[in-house]
Protein backbone atom coordinates (compact mmCIF):
# COMPACT_ATOMS: atom_id res chain seq x y z
CA UNK A 1 0.00 0.00 0.00
CA UNK A 2 2.45 2.38 -1.29
CA UNK A 3 0.08 4.76 -3.24
CA UNK A 4 -0.26 7.30 -0.46
CA UNK A 5 1.17 10.47 0.96
CA UNK A 6 3.19 9.91 3.96
CA UNK A 7 2.78 12.79 6.77
CA UNK A 8 5.54 13.85 9.24
CA UNK A 9 3.98 15.27 11.92
CA UNK A 10 5.01 18.68 13.87
CA UNK A 11 1.85 19.61 14.18
CA UNK A 12 -1.29 17.19 15.33
CA UNK A 13 -4.05 19.47 14.80
CA UNK A 14 -2.90 20.28 11.55
CA UNK A 15 -1.69 16.74 10.23
CA UNK A 16 -4.95 15.25 11.49
CA UNK A 17 -6.24 18.32 9.16
CA UNK A 18 -4.47 17.43 6.19
CA UNK A 19 -5.20 13.60 6.19
CA UNK A 20 -8.57 14.68 6.89
CA UNK A 21 -8.53 16.34 3.87
CA UNK A 22 -6.93 14.33 1.50
CA UNK A 23 -8.82 11.11 2.38
CA UNK A 24 -11.99 12.99 1.72
CA UNK A 25 -10.77 13.05 -2.13
CA UNK A 26 -9.99 9.54 -1.60
CA UNK A 27 -5.98 9.37 -1.04
CA UNK A 28 -4.71 7.79 1.15
CA UNK A 29 -2.82 9.53 4.25
CA UNK A 30 -0.76 8.23 6.37
CA UNK A 31 0.79 10.34 9.90
CA UNK A 32 4.15 9.06 11.24
CA UNK A 33 6.35 10.18 13.76
CA UNK A 34 8.14 13.61 12.82
CA UNK A 35 11.61 11.69 13.52
CA UNK A 36 10.72 9.36 10.81
CA UNK A 37 13.91 8.51 9.09
CA UNK A 38 15.30 8.12 5.13
CA UNK A 39 15.33 4.10 5.80
CA UNK A 40 11.89 4.52 7.69
CA UNK A 41 10.34 6.25 4.49
CA UNK A 42 12.68 4.31 1.93
CA UNK A 43 10.85 1.57 3.56
CA UNK A 44 6.98 2.63 3.00
CA UNK A 45 7.67 3.87 -0.33
CA UNK A 46 4.83 6.72 -0.48
CA UNK A 47 4.36 8.86 -3.41
CA UNK A 48 5.16 11.82 -1.50
CA UNK A 49 5.96 13.35 1.90
CA UNK A 50 3.89 16.31 3.77
CA UNK A 51 5.35 17.65 7.07
CA UNK A 52 3.39 19.70 8.62
CA UNK A 53 4.10 22.04 10.93
CA UNK A 54 2.44 25.04 13.28
CA UNK A 55 2.23 28.57 11.29
CA UNK A 56 4.29 30.70 13.59
CA UNK A 57 6.06 27.01 15.00
CA UNK A 58 9.66 26.48 16.40
CA UNK A 59 12.41 23.42 16.56
CA UNK A 60 12.05 19.84 14.98
CA UNK A 61 14.68 18.40 12.85
CA UNK A 62 14.88 16.75 9.31
CA UNK A 63 16.61 13.51 7.70
CA UNK A 64 18.43 15.40 5.13
CA UNK A 65 18.83 11.79 3.16
CA UNK A 66 14.89 11.84 2.51
CA UNK A 67 15.88 14.72 -0.08
CA UNK A 68 18.17 11.73 -2.06
CA UNK A 69 15.23 9.41 -2.27
CA UNK A 70 14.01 11.07 -4.91
CA UNK A 71 10.12 11.51 -3.66
CA UNK A 72 8.23 14.74 -3.45
CA UNK A 73 8.06 16.73 -0.74
CA UNK A 74 6.13 19.66 0.84
CA UNK A 75 6.71 21.35 4.02
CA UNK A 76 3.63 23.22 5.53
CA UNK A 77 4.21 26.46 7.93
CA UNK A 78 7.73 26.17 10.54
CA UNK A 79 8.44 22.82 8.52
CA UNK A 80 9.53 24.97 5.46
CA UNK A 81 12.77 26.41 7.49
CA UNK A 82 13.40 22.92 8.28
CA UNK A 83 13.46 22.09 4.57
CA UNK A 84 15.19 24.88 3.50
CA UNK A 85 17.99 24.43 5.36
CA UNK A 86 18.48 21.25 4.41
CA UNK A 87 18.32 22.76 0.81
CA UNK A 88 21.25 24.71 2.09
CA UNK A 89 19.23 27.91 2.79
CA UNK A 90 18.60 29.90 5.79
CA UNK A 91 15.64 31.55 7.41
CA UNK A 92 15.74 34.90 9.51
CA UNK A 93 13.36 37.14 11.17
CA UNK A 94 10.05 37.46 11.46
CA UNK A 95 8.89 40.60 9.03
CA UNK A 96 5.38 39.49 8.69
CA UNK A 97 3.55 38.66 12.03
CA UNK A 98 -0.23 38.07 12.84
CA UNK A 99 -1.74 40.43 10.15
CA UNK A 100 -2.99 40.23 6.72
CA UNK A 101 -1.03 40.51 3.38
CA UNK A 102 -1.89 39.49 0.16
CA UNK A 103 -0.41 36.75 -1.26
CA UNK A 104 0.48 36.59 -5.13
CA UNK A 105 1.55 33.44 -6.61
CA UNK A 106 3.79 32.04 -9.45
CA UNK A 107 3.85 29.86 -12.04
CA UNK A 108 4.15 26.51 -9.97
CA UNK A 109 2.25 22.85 -10.05
CA UNK A 110 1.34 23.24 -6.48
CA UNK A 111 -0.11 26.51 -7.43
CA UNK A 112 -2.28 25.43 -10.50
CA UNK A 113 -6.11 27.06 -10.22
CA UNK A 114 -4.62 28.91 -6.79
CA UNK A 115 -5.61 32.98 -7.45
CA UNK A 116 -3.76 35.70 -5.73
CA UNK A 117 -6.04 36.48 -2.85
CA UNK A 118 -5.41 37.64 1.14
CA UNK A 119 -4.61 35.46 4.08
CA UNK A 120 -3.82 35.67 7.69
CA UNK A 121 -0.38 35.28 8.27
CA UNK A 122 0.26 34.34 11.79
CA UNK A 123 3.69 34.27 10.69
CA UNK A 124 6.55 34.86 7.84
CA UNK A 125 10.08 34.89 8.22
CA UNK A 126 12.67 36.06 5.64
CA UNK A 127 14.07 33.49 3.30
CA UNK A 128 17.35 33.12 1.62
CA UNK A 129 17.34 30.98 -0.92
CA UNK A 130 20.26 28.97 -2.67
CA UNK A 131 20.84 28.34 -5.68
CA UNK A 132 18.39 26.48 -8.15
CA UNK A 133 15.89 27.21 -5.51
CA UNK A 134 13.10 29.85 -6.60
CA UNK A 135 10.10 32.32 -4.94
CA UNK A 136 6.73 31.14 -5.78
CA UNK A 137 5.11 33.26 -4.28
CA UNK A 138 5.02 36.27 -1.89
CA UNK A 139 3.41 38.71 0.07
CA UNK A 140 4.40 42.38 1.28
CA UNK A 141 7.69 42.16 -0.20
CA UNK A 142 8.34 38.56 1.38
CA UNK A 143 9.26 35.24 0.07
CA UNK A 144 6.55 33.28 1.25
CA UNK A 145 6.57 29.95 -0.95
CA UNK A 146 9.43 28.45 -2.85
CA UNK A 147 10.22 25.10 -4.65
CA UNK A 148 13.31 22.86 -6.08
CA UNK A 149 12.15 21.91 -8.97
CA UNK A 150 14.98 19.84 -9.28
CA UNK A 151 14.40 17.54 -6.36
CA UNK A 152 10.34 18.42 -6.70
CA UNK A 153 10.36 20.12 -3.13
CA UNK A 154 7.81 22.72 -2.01
CA UNK A 155 8.49 25.17 0.84
CA UNK A 156 5.14 27.16 1.85
CA UNK A 157 5.55 29.11 5.28
CA UNK A 158 1.69 29.33 5.73
CA UNK A 159 -0.61 26.27 7.32
CA UNK A 160 -4.26 25.39 6.06
CA UNK A 161 -6.93 27.58 7.51
CA UNK A 162 -10.11 26.31 8.37
CA UNK A 163 -13.09 26.54 5.25
CA UNK A 164 -9.93 26.96 3.20
CA UNK A 165 -10.39 25.75 -0.38
CA UNK A 166 -7.08 26.87 -1.83
CA UNK A 167 -5.34 25.12 0.66
CA UNK A 168 -7.58 21.97 -0.39
CA UNK A 169 -6.54 22.82 -4.09
CA UNK A 170 -2.49 23.24 -2.53
CA UNK A 171 -3.10 20.01 -1.24
CA UNK A 172 -4.91 18.10 -4.02
CA UNK A 173 -2.37 19.83 -6.81
CA UNK A 174 0.98 18.36 -4.65
CA UNK A 175 -0.83 14.34 -4.28
CA UNK A 176 -2.17 14.45 -7.57
CA UNK A 177 -0.25 16.35 -10.20
CA UNK A 178 3.18 16.65 -8.07
CA UNK A 179 3.33 12.61 -6.72
CA UNK A 180 0.61 11.23 -9.37
CA UNK A 181 -1.47 9.42 -6.29
CA UNK A 182 -4.40 7.53 -7.38
CA UNK A 183 -7.76 8.24 -5.80
CA UNK A 184 -8.39 4.55 -4.04
CA UNK A 185 -9.30 4.93 -0.61
CA UNK A 186 -13.33 4.55 -0.80
CA UNK A 187 -15.11 3.12 1.83
CA UNK A 188 -15.04 -0.53 -0.01
CA UNK A 189 -11.05 -0.42 0.21
CA UNK A 190 -11.18 0.83 4.17
CA UNK A 191 -14.13 -2.01 4.75
CA UNK A 192 -11.53 -4.40 3.18
CA UNK A 193 -8.20 -3.01 5.39
CA UNK A 194 -10.14 -3.28 8.53
CA UNK A 195 -11.39 -7.25 7.73
CA UNK A 196 -7.64 -7.68 6.81
CA UNK A 197 -6.60 -6.91 9.85
CA UNK A 198 -8.56 -10.23 11.47
CA UNK A 199 -8.83 -12.45 8.45
CA UNK A 200 -5.91 -14.47 8.74
CA UNK A 201 -5.91 -14.91 12.74
CA UNK A 202 -9.68 -15.76 11.95
CA UNK A 203 -8.42 -18.58 9.03
CA UNK A 204 -6.14 -19.91 11.66
CA UNK A 205 -9.19 -21.11 13.96
CA UNK A 206 -8.21 -18.44 16.44
CA UNK A 207 -11.08 -17.85 19.04
CA UNK A 208 -11.90 -13.79 19.55
CA UNK A 209 -12.50 -11.89 22.50
CA UNK A 210 -13.52 -8.49 22.23
CA UNK A 211 -13.20 -5.38 24.95
CA UNK A 212 -16.15 -3.50 24.44
CA UNK A 213 -17.49 0.11 25.78
CA UNK A 214 -20.87 0.55 23.90
CA UNK A 215 -19.00 3.52 21.97
CA UNK A 216 -19.02 3.09 18.36
CA UNK A 217 -15.53 1.93 17.85
CA UNK A 218 -15.55 -1.18 20.07
CA UNK A 219 -18.71 -1.94 18.79
CA UNK A 220 -17.78 -1.89 14.89
CA UNK A 221 -14.94 -3.91 15.81
CA UNK A 222 -17.06 -6.48 17.62
CA UNK A 223 -19.17 -6.65 14.67
CA UNK A 224 -16.57 -7.31 12.12
CA UNK A 225 -15.19 -9.77 15.00
CA UNK A 226 -18.08 -11.73 14.37
CA UNK A 227 -18.17 -11.87 10.73
CA UNK A 228 -14.78 -12.70 10.92
CA UNK A 229 -14.48 -15.47 13.70
CA UNK A 230 -18.23 -16.76 13.65
CA UNK A 231 -19.03 -18.04 16.72
CA UNK A 232 -15.84 -18.61 18.06
CA UNK A 233 -16.16 -15.05 19.69
CA UNK A 234 -17.13 -13.47 22.96
CA UNK A 235 -17.61 -9.32 23.39
CA UNK A 236 -16.49 -8.58 26.99
CA UNK A 237 -18.77 -5.55 28.51
CA UNK A 238 -16.76 -4.88 32.01
CA UNK A 239 -18.36 -2.74 34.11
CA UNK A 240 -16.51 -0.15 35.65
CA UNK A 241 -19.12 1.92 37.95
CA UNK A 242 -17.88 5.07 35.95
CA UNK A 243 -20.60 4.24 32.84
CA UNK A 244 -23.54 6.58 32.07
CA UNK A 245 -26.72 6.33 33.67
CA UNK A 246 -28.39 2.92 31.43
CA UNK A 247 -25.14 2.49 29.57
CA UNK A 248 -24.76 -0.98 30.59
CA UNK A 249 -28.51 -1.50 29.46
CA UNK A 250 -28.24 0.33 26.24
CA UNK A 251 -25.19 -1.94 25.11
CA UNK A 252 -26.93 -5.15 25.67
CA UNK A 253 -29.44 -4.21 23.50
CA UNK A 254 -27.61 -3.07 20.90
CA UNK A 255 -25.35 -6.23 20.75
CA UNK A 256 -28.51 -8.02 21.03
CA UNK A 257 -29.81 -6.73 17.97
CA UNK A 258 -26.27 -6.99 15.93
CA UNK A 259 -26.42 -10.52 17.20
CA UNK A 260 -23.29 -10.48 19.24
CA UNK A 261 -22.95 -12.43 21.57
CA UNK A 262 -21.75 -10.19 24.78
CA UNK A 263 -20.33 -11.28 28.46
CA UNK A 264 -20.97 -7.82 31.44
CA UNK A 265 -18.97 -8.38 33.69
CA UNK A 266 -18.82 -6.22 36.99
CA UNK A 267 -16.13 -5.02 38.74
CA UNK A 268 -17.37 -1.96 39.91
CA UNK A 269 -16.75 -2.08 43.06
CA UNK A 270 -13.22 -3.41 42.90
CA UNK A 271 -12.57 -0.20 40.36
CA UNK A 272 -13.75 2.42 42.75
CA UNK A 273 -11.95 1.51 45.65
CA UNK A 274 -8.74 1.49 43.48
CA UNK A 275 -9.47 4.94 42.73
CA UNK A 276 -9.62 5.83 46.44
CA UNK A 277 -7.53 8.77 46.90
CA UNK A 278 -6.50 8.81 43.29
CA UNK A 279 -6.59 12.71 41.56
CA UNK A 280 -4.94 12.83 38.50
CA UNK A 281 -6.38 11.80 35.34
CA UNK A 282 -3.44 9.93 34.24
CA UNK A 283 -3.14 7.73 37.41
CA UNK A 284 -6.94 7.19 37.59
CA UNK A 285 -7.09 6.41 33.50
CA UNK A 286 -4.40 3.96 34.43
CA UNK A 287 -6.35 2.18 37.21
CA UNK A 288 -9.32 1.37 34.96
CA UNK A 289 -7.23 0.27 31.51
CA UNK A 290 -5.08 -1.76 34.18
CA UNK A 291 -8.49 -3.75 35.32
CA UNK A 292 -9.97 -3.58 31.94
CA UNK A 293 -6.73 -5.89 30.84
CA UNK A 294 -6.53 -7.75 33.69
CA UNK A 295 -10.34 -8.98 32.70
CA UNK A 296 -9.59 -9.23 29.02
CA UNK A 297 -6.33 -11.62 30.76
CA UNK A 298 -8.94 -13.26 32.99
CA UNK A 299 -11.46 -13.73 30.27
CA UNK A 300 -9.33 -15.70 27.41
CA UNK A 301 -7.50 -18.21 30.21
CA UNK A 302 -9.93 -20.70 29.85
CA UNK A 303 -10.06 -20.70 26.54
CA UNK A 304 -8.42 -23.51 24.57
CA UNK A 305 -6.16 -22.52 21.50
CA UNK A 306 -4.99 -19.60 20.31
CA UNK A 307 -6.84 -16.50 21.30
CA UNK A 308 -6.61 -13.24 19.59
CA UNK A 309 -8.06 -10.06 21.35
CA UNK A 310 -10.04 -7.59 19.47
CA UNK A 311 -9.49 -3.71 20.52
CA UNK A 312 -11.66 -0.53 19.18
CA UNK A 313 -8.59 1.86 18.82
CA UNK A 314 -8.82 4.36 16.07
CA UNK A 315 -6.35 6.28 14.44
CA UNK A 316 -7.22 9.13 17.34
CA UNK A 317 -6.49 7.12 19.72
CA UNK A 318 -3.22 5.84 18.06
CA UNK A 319 -2.21 9.11 17.66
CA UNK A 320 -3.06 10.52 21.16
CA UNK A 321 -2.23 7.77 23.42
CA UNK A 322 -1.09 4.70 21.33
CA UNK A 323 -1.57 1.70 20.67
CA UNK A 324 -3.30 -1.00 23.23
CA UNK A 325 -0.85 -4.04 22.21
CA UNK A 326 1.28 -3.26 24.92
CA UNK A 327 -0.81 -3.22 27.79
CA UNK A 328 -1.12 -7.21 26.96
CA UNK A 329 2.36 -7.78 26.17
CA UNK A 330 2.87 -11.67 27.48
CA UNK A 331 -0.19 -12.11 27.63
CA UNK A 332 -0.27 -14.97 24.97
CA UNK A 333 -3.15 -12.96 22.62
CA UNK A 334 -2.77 -11.80 19.44
CA UNK A 335 -3.45 -8.35 19.72
CA UNK A 336 -5.70 -7.07 16.81
CA UNK A 337 -7.28 -3.21 15.78
CA UNK A 338 -9.07 -3.26 12.72
CA UNK A 339 -9.90 0.55 13.08
CA UNK A 340 -6.18 1.58 13.93
CA UNK A 341 -5.95 3.50 10.23
CA UNK A 342 -9.52 5.40 10.62
CA UNK A 343 -10.43 8.33 11.64
CA UNK A 344 -13.98 9.01 13.76
CA UNK A 345 -15.70 10.04 10.98
CA UNK A 346 -14.66 6.58 8.57
CA UNK A 347 -15.30 4.66 11.46
CA UNK A 348 -19.23 6.39 11.67
CA UNK A 349 -19.53 6.03 8.10
CA UNK A 350 -18.49 2.03 8.20
CA UNK A 351 -20.61 1.30 11.46
CA UNK A 352 -23.83 2.56 8.77
CA UNK A 353 -22.23 0.96 6.10
CA UNK A 354 -22.30 -2.36 7.67
CA UNK A 355 -26.17 -1.42 9.20
CA UNK A 356 -25.54 -0.27 12.08
CA UNK A 357 -28.41 2.09 13.26
CA UNK A 358 -28.07 5.76 13.61
CA UNK A 359 -28.21 6.35 17.02
CA UNK A 360 -25.25 3.77 17.37
CA UNK A 361 -23.39 4.83 14.96
CA UNK A 362 -23.75 8.46 15.69
CA UNK A 363 -22.99 7.52 20.15
CA UNK A 364 -21.02 10.31 21.65
CA UNK A 365 -17.50 9.85 22.04
CA UNK A 366 -16.64 9.19 26.02
CA UNK A 367 -13.33 9.09 27.55
CA UNK A 368 -11.87 5.63 28.48
CA UNK A 369 -12.08 6.64 32.10
CA UNK A 370 -15.88 6.92 31.71
CA UNK A 371 -17.32 9.70 33.87
CA UNK A 372 -14.06 8.87 36.67
CA UNK A 373 -12.95 11.79 33.56
CA UNK A 374 -15.87 14.04 34.31
CA UNK A 375 -14.46 13.77 38.11
CA UNK A 376 -11.72 16.42 38.93
CA UNK A 377 -9.95 15.12 41.86
CA UNK A 378 -10.79 11.76 43.68
CA UNK A 379 -14.01 9.40 42.59
CA UNK A 380 -16.38 8.63 45.69
CA UNK A 381 -19.51 6.94 45.13
CA UNK A 382 -20.74 10.64 46.36
CA UNK A 383 -19.63 12.31 43.60
CA UNK A 384 -20.21 9.50 40.79
CA UNK A 385 -23.97 9.69 41.88
CA UNK A 386 -23.50 13.92 41.68
CA UNK A 387 -21.97 13.84 38.45
CA UNK A 388 -23.71 10.58 36.81
CA UNK A 389 -27.15 12.14 37.73
CA UNK A 390 -26.21 15.97 36.37
CA UNK A 391 -25.09 13.87 32.75
CA UNK A 392 -28.46 12.05 32.54
CA UNK A 393 -30.24 15.40 33.02
CA UNK A 394 -28.13 17.69 31.02
CA UNK A 395 -28.08 14.84 28.03
CA UNK A 396 -32.30 14.61 28.53
CA UNK A 397 -32.43 18.14 27.89
CA UNK A 398 -30.64 18.25 24.62
CA UNK A 399 -31.84 15.49 23.08
CA UNK A 400 -35.05 17.32 23.82
CA UNK A 401 -34.32 20.54 22.31
CA UNK A 402 -33.34 17.91 19.08
CA UNK A 403 -29.56 19.37 19.43
CA UNK A 404 -28.43 15.87 19.85
CA UNK A 405 -26.85 15.69 16.39
CA UNK A 406 -25.81 19.42 16.18
CA UNK A 407 -23.55 19.01 19.09
CA UNK A 408 -19.96 17.14 18.94
CA UNK A 409 -20.01 16.41 22.52
CA UNK A 410 -22.21 17.51 25.81
CA UNK A 411 -21.69 16.88 29.32
CA UNK A 412 -20.94 18.08 33.04
CA UNK A 413 -17.76 17.97 34.97
CA UNK A 414 -17.49 18.13 39.20
CA UNK A 415 -14.81 20.68 39.50
CA UNK A 416 -14.72 20.78 42.90
CA UNK A 417 -15.49 22.47 46.53
CA UNK A 418 -16.33 26.25 47.13
CA UNK A 419 -15.16 27.83 50.15
CA UNK A 420 -18.05 26.36 51.86
CA UNK A 421 -17.16 22.69 50.65
CA UNK A 422 -20.14 22.15 48.91
CA UNK A 423 -19.72 20.80 45.32
CA UNK A 424 -19.64 23.43 41.79
CA UNK A 425 -20.02 21.55 38.37
CA UNK A 426 -19.63 22.95 35.23
CA UNK A 427 -21.87 22.50 32.03
CA UNK A 428 -19.99 21.25 28.71
CA UNK A 429 -21.20 21.91 25.44
CA UNK A 430 -19.04 21.81 22.12
CA UNK A 431 -18.81 21.63 18.19
CA UNK A 432 -16.08 20.67 16.22
CA UNK A 433 -14.38 23.13 13.47
CA UNK A 434 -11.17 22.06 12.82
CA UNK A 435 -9.58 21.28 15.07
CA UNK A 436 -10.88 23.23 17.58
CA UNK A 437 -13.71 22.25 20.37
CA UNK A 438 -16.23 25.29 20.08
CA UNK A 439 -18.39 26.07 22.80
CA UNK A 440 -22.02 25.91 21.72
CA UNK A 441 -24.67 28.80 22.18
CA UNK A 442 -27.17 26.44 23.76
CA UNK A 443 -30.39 28.19 24.52
CA UNK A 444 -30.65 29.81 27.67
CA UNK A 445 -34.02 28.48 29.11
CA UNK A 446 -32.72 24.56 28.26
CA UNK A 447 -29.57 26.08 30.17
CA UNK A 448 -31.72 27.28 33.42
CA UNK A 449 -34.14 24.32 33.00
CA UNK A 450 -31.09 21.86 32.87
CA UNK A 451 -29.31 23.50 36.25
CA UNK A 452 -32.92 23.92 38.17
CA UNK A 453 -33.23 20.11 37.98
CA UNK A 454 -29.93 19.37 38.75
CA UNK A 455 -29.79 21.32 41.93
CA UNK A 456 -33.14 20.07 42.86
CA UNK A 457 -31.88 16.39 43.09
CA UNK A 458 -28.58 17.11 43.82
CA UNK A 459 -27.68 18.74 47.20
CA UNK A 460 -24.57 18.30 47.64
CA UNK A 461 -23.70 20.61 44.05
CA UNK A 462 -24.02 23.70 45.35
CA UNK A 463 -22.91 25.90 41.92
CA UNK A 464 -23.62 25.22 38.33
CA UNK A 465 -21.19 27.01 35.67
CA UNK A 466 -21.77 26.95 31.73
CA UNK A 467 -17.90 27.16 30.32
CA UNK A 468 -17.41 28.87 26.93
CA UNK A 469 -13.48 28.47 26.64
CA UNK A 470 -12.64 26.97 23.04
CA UNK A 471 -9.81 24.25 23.08
CA UNK A 472 -7.93 21.95 20.87
CA UNK A 473 -9.50 18.76 19.91
CA UNK A 474 -7.14 15.91 21.93
CA UNK A 475 -5.77 18.72 24.50
CA UNK A 476 -8.90 18.42 26.91
CA UNK A 477 -8.05 16.42 30.20
CA UNK A 478 -12.07 15.26 30.51
CA UNK A 479 -13.18 15.00 26.72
Amino acid sequence: MNDMILILNHSDEFSVEIASRLRAEQIYARIVAPETTAQQVRSLAPRGIILSGEAAGEGGTLDGEILALGIPVLALGHTAHMLLACLGGASADAPLREKKALVEYGDSPLFAGVREGERYMQEARTLMLPTGVRETARAAGCTIAFEDANRRCYGVQFELERNDPDGSTILLNFAGSICACASWWTPDAALKQAQAVLADTAARGAFAVCAVSGGVDSTLSALLARRAFGEKMIAVLMDTGLMREGEAEQTKALFAELDIPLRVVDRSGEVIERLSHKVGGEEKRAVVLGCLSEEMIRQSAAIQGEKALVLGTNYSDFLHSGAGAPLYAGSGMTVLEPLAELFKDEVRAMARQLGMSEEAASHKPFPALGLGARIIGEVTQERLHAVRTADAIFREEIRAAGLERKLYKYFPVLTGADTAGREMLVLRAVTLSGGMLVPARLPYDLVERTVQRILSVSPSVARIFYDETPTQLGRESFS
